[in-house]
């Protein structure tokens, strides 16, 4: 007998594992699906994942003109995904099994895989260290891998003629679903989900030209259970992230107000503002749980996400509610003073936030105690996004409690007359990135930092940005010469000395050329609306934006994550993609510009 390996793996030797008998691979909504030519035997492999639950079925389908057997081998780690087991001690596994059910425990963790055809053959098995190549070229190091381990084989006969079977996985305390492939629950969903963008789109034809991404948002929503209460959240990007609060309340209005589902916008809203802390919603929550609170802007998009919320479902939001009562507390937090710095300052009404050892804005960079864009001070996005803020909550309580709403919209004045004074620059190329202190030691001596980075878009795209109408195209003609390219946009100008064209080499390297000129394409959002409100959603306006959002919306076909929207991009030609694979951002914005663009015409 005869036996053919289809599993592929590299080897810091360089053996692949044999040669690849793939010949088709095919993707659509539901499921991925691989066909295997060898021999006389065709093989068609299908992969589904459970619609919220931690469950997946891969189904096999066999042809041939004689009988052959089917051996499958699942190789189990039950680790952290950021964490690897190059000295893999086997005894941590715990395997337990009753005819075609397997149970593998370890660590706390159990995982269940059960088959629906022919018998499991208890047969561990460790292979040599795997190299996982795409890792490794992050690490500055020769070897990256670990060994995988199985528990056993599930094998299985085929007669001559056609042979179909499935396994099933699943993450305790979820059980296998054998019958995986015959649901149709998040069909049905997305059913639901294109009915209720259609009624905010006013047009079914919208939202079949926008069906791609509507599809692709959906997979960042999840949920989390806060106090015995299932809440909505969004996971910031895929193979990596968990859930943060800037990426949360930035992807919100694209992934769910475009989309029309509301309640769980208000869900999401609901689920942040139950952990506001001395004015700050957290930035995340670690994968125990943890909250952590160390950004300056996550609270002050809260403010927006809000303000977007409100204005889609035209709900009045009691000023002694739940989602009101969180903004007050952030504006209150930010002027009495909080963690790492955050206040406002006295003298101008902006709000300044941490040291050259910190980094609070989404240009957020660490490694090694190095901060490789120390944005401290007062930034101008943070600024841009405070007096937004002010403006918002004093529109959102007017009806309720008018004395406080004239006094934030004082307050929202005399920050955007502070603003305007003091970011333009007045050699006409838009606005200073930042203030930081002048190294004094004197309070209130600052000093402006002329990066032309696109940060500087939100003064003008946000609803109630504080930058005069005068100066507003002169912020988009900058963006547009220096950083804007067919992907996204750029985060620093390629004349600058600290630019960085490529996001490659180890992750020192690579957090180097981060936020130095790495291409990101979710700020293509901010930009086309700050194009658009320059230019009074003109016609021409409306062209260009479209012709802006081509390329990306190109992207999701080819390469990469396939239906999805990268993280990064290198800021040099040839422009590949990097990072994360699937970005929730990346999707929301150009999801959100495209839904504008729509009802701009």
């Amino acid at each position: 007998d005869r036996g053919t390996t289809l599993s592929r793996y590299r080897y810091p030797t360089g053996n692949s594992g044999g040669p690849s008998h793939l010949s088709c691979f095919e993707k659509d909504l539901t499921s991925a699906s691989w066909t295997f030519n060898v021999e006389g035997v065709r093989l068609k492999k299908t992969l589904r994942l459970g619609w919220r639950s931690n469950v997946a079925a891969v189904s096999y389908v066999v042809h041939s003109d004689h009988p052959v057997t089917l051996n499958l081998r699942p190789y189990i780690m039950l680790r952290d995904f950021h964490h690897r087991l190059e000295d893999l001690d086997t005894s941590r596994f715990n395997v337990s099994h009753e005819g075609r059910r397997v149970v593998v425990e370890a660590e706390g963790s159990a995982v269940t895989l059960c088959c629906d055809a022919g018998v499991y053959l208890c047969d561990a098995h460790v292979t040599a260290p795997v190299d996982y190549h795409i890792s490794r070229s992050r690490e500055a190091t020769p070897t990256f891998g670990e060994p995988l381990w199985s528990p056993g084989i599930f094998s299985i006969p085929c007669a001559a003629g056609t042979t179909q079977c499935t396994v099933s996985i699943a993450l305790s305390p979820d059980e296998p679903d054998l019958s995986l492939a015959m649901r149709t629950d998040r069909r049905e969903h997305l059913e639901r989900v294109y009915s209720s963008s259609a009624a905010v789109l006013g047009s079914a034809a919208y939202v079949e030209s926008l069906r791609p991404l509507i599809d692709a948002a959906d997979d960042f929503l999840v949920t989390r259970r806060i106090a015995g209460s299932e809440l909505m959240t969004v996971i910031a990007g895929y193979p990596w992230f968990a859930d943060w609060g800037r990426d949360t309340m930035i992807s919100m209005p694209g992934l769910m107000l475009t989309t029309g589902r509301l309640a769980e916008a208000r869900s999401c809203l609901m689920a942040f503002a139950q952990h506001v802390s001395e004015g700050m919603i957290p930035n995340c929550f670690d994968d125990a749980g943890k909250v952590h609170y160390n950004t300056v802007d996550a609270s002050l998009w809260y403010l927006e996400a809000v303000r977007a919320y409100a204005e889609a479902s035209r709900e009045r939001l009691p000023v002694d509610g739940p989602l009101l009562r969180a903004a007050r507390e952030i504006v209150q937090g930010y002027e009495a003073g909080t963690r790492f710095g955050i206040c406002v300052d006295a003298a101008d009404g902006l709000v300044k936030a941490g040291d050259a050892n910190t980094q609070l804005t989404w240009m957020d960079a660490l490694r090694n105690g190095i901060a490789f864009t120390p944005r401290y001070g007062k930034c101008v996005e943070i600024n841009a996004l405070w007096c937004n803020g002010l403006r918002s909550l004093a529109d959102l309580v007017e009806f309720d409690d008018p004395p406080l709403s004239a006094e934030l919209r004082g307050k929202s004045d005399r920050a955007a007359k502070s603003f305007n004074e003091s970011f333009v620059r007045p050699d006409g190329l838009g606005l200073y990135d930042r203030l930081q202190p002048d190294g004094s030691g004197v309070a209130g001596q600052w000093v402006p930092i002329a990066e032309i980075r696109p940060n500087q878009l939100f003064a003008t795209s946000l609803r109630h940005g504080p930058l005069e109408a005068r100066h507003q195209r002169a912020v988009v003609d900058v963006c547009r010469q220096h950083l804007l390219t067919p992907v996204g946009m750029r985060t620093l100008a390629a004349e600058d000395a600290s630019y960085r064209g490529r996001f490659k080499g180890d992750m020192m390297q690579r957090d180097a050329a981060y936020h130095n000129g790495t291409v990101w394409p979710w700020l293509i959002g901010p930009y086309c609306e700050a194009l658009l409100r320059a230019e009074g959603f003109s016609q021409q306006a409306r062209d260009e934006v479209a012709g802006a959002l081509s390329q990306l919306l190109a992207h999701m076909g080819r390469g990469g994550c396939l239906g999805q929207i990268a993280e990064v991009y290198d800021g040099d030609e040839p422009r590949d993609q990097e990072g994360c694979t699937a970005q929730a951002w990346s999707v929301a914005e150009v999801l959100r510009i495209s839904s504008m663009l729509l009802g701009a015409q």
